[in-house]
C-alpha cells in the first residue's frame, strides 16, 4: 500500500508521527485527476469510518514541515490512542472471527495491542486493507491524515 510515515518533530507538541496515503492518478472516462486519498479512498464508501480521518490543506501540512505547527495541531482533532476508541463499533469486530482458530473477542478488536492479522468487520474484503492499515497506524500511535491541496516547498 501507497502510504508514507513520518515524524515532525515540534517544540510544543513532542513529535507528531504521521501516516498520509500517497495521492493515486484516476481516470474517469477522459478525465484525469489526483485523489489525495490514494489507497485509502475505498473508505470514503464507509462515511462512520471515512470521517474519523482528518483532511487538512496541502498548506498546512507545508507549514506543518517547515516548523509552523500550530495549524496542523489544531487540525489533528484527537491522538491516535483515543481515535481506536471512536471507531463506531460496526467496524471493531474482526472480519475473521469465524475462521480464525486464534479468535480472542477481548484481544481481536482495536488497541494498542492490536493483532497484525486483524481485518476491519464491516467493510467489504477488498477495502480491509485500507481500514486495517489506518487503525494498526492508530495503533502505532500514528495521526492519520489525508493532505487536500497543492503543496509548497522552500
Amino acid at each position: 500500500m501507497k502510504v508514507r510515515r513520518f515524524q515532525i518533530n515540534t517544540k510544543h507538541f513532542g513529535t507528531l508521527s504521521i501516516l498520509r496515503p500517497i495521492p493515486s492518478e484516476t481516470r474517469d472516462g477522459n478525465i484525469m485527476w489526483v485523489d489525495p486519498w490514494g489507497p485509502l479512498a475505498p473508505l470514503r464508501k464507509y462515511p462512520d469510518f471515512a470521517t474519523l480521518i482528518p483532511v487538512v490543506s496541502g498548506d498546512v501540512m507545508s507549514h506543518a514541515l517547515h516548523g509552523r505547527h500550530q495549524p496542523l495541531a489544531d487540525t489533528l482533532r484527537t491522538e491516535p490512542e483515543y481515535m481506536l476508541l471512536s471507531i463506531p463499533s460496526e467496524f471493531r469486530e474482526c472480519a475473521m472471527r469465524s475462521e480464525c482458530l486464534l479468535y480472542d473477542a477481548r484481544i481481536c478488536q482495536p488497541h494498542k495491542d492490536i493483532p497484525e492479522c486483524w481485518q476491519c468487520g464491516g467493510v467489504a474484503p477488498p477495502d480491509r486493507s485500507a481500514a486495517a492499515v489506518v487503525v494498526h497506524a492508530w495503533a502505532e500511535d500514528r495521526y492519520v491524515v489525508i493532505v487536500e491541496g497543492d503543496e509548497f516547498s522552500l
